[in-house]
């Protein structure tokens, strides 16, 4: 059996609302993220709904390996975070940059591994 691909799901609580809101930060440091643990961007995307309800930022970086992504809920003080990485991309090490950003220090994390099977 071969490991390939994981995927990080970073639940994030307590993080201040300039933090949660800002989606140009969030948007940057994912893309840094993606830069670091050497994933090629394919596309990107943020958006911040100040205007709306629930208030929220959501960033998006895709990238030829898989996906970077973060969806922010200011009003509950919560921030979920996804980091999929497939080859030789290490998600935890774009998430150890990720949470050093906005100084990320009360999250739980899951991890869940495809592993594939060969014949």
């Amino acid at each position: 059996m071969k490991e390939h691909e994981i995927e990080l799901i970073i639940d994030c609580k307590n993080v201040s609302r300039e933090t949660y809101m800002n989606d140009e930060k969030i948007y940057n440091v994912l893309v840094k993220a993606a830069e670091l643990i050497g994933m090629r961007i394919l596309a990107t995307a943020g958006y911040n709904s100040l205007d709306t309800s629930p208030p929220r930022a959501i960033c998006f970086v895709m990238v030829d390996e898989s996906f970077l992504y973060c969806h922010s809920y200011a009003d509950e003080g919560f921030m979920s975070i996804r980091v999929f990485a497939c080859g030789t991309a290490d998600a935890y090490k774009g998430w150890e940059y990720i949470k050093k950003e906005p100084n990320v220090t009360d999250f739980k994390i899951k991890e869940f591994k495809l592993i594939y099977e060969q014949n």
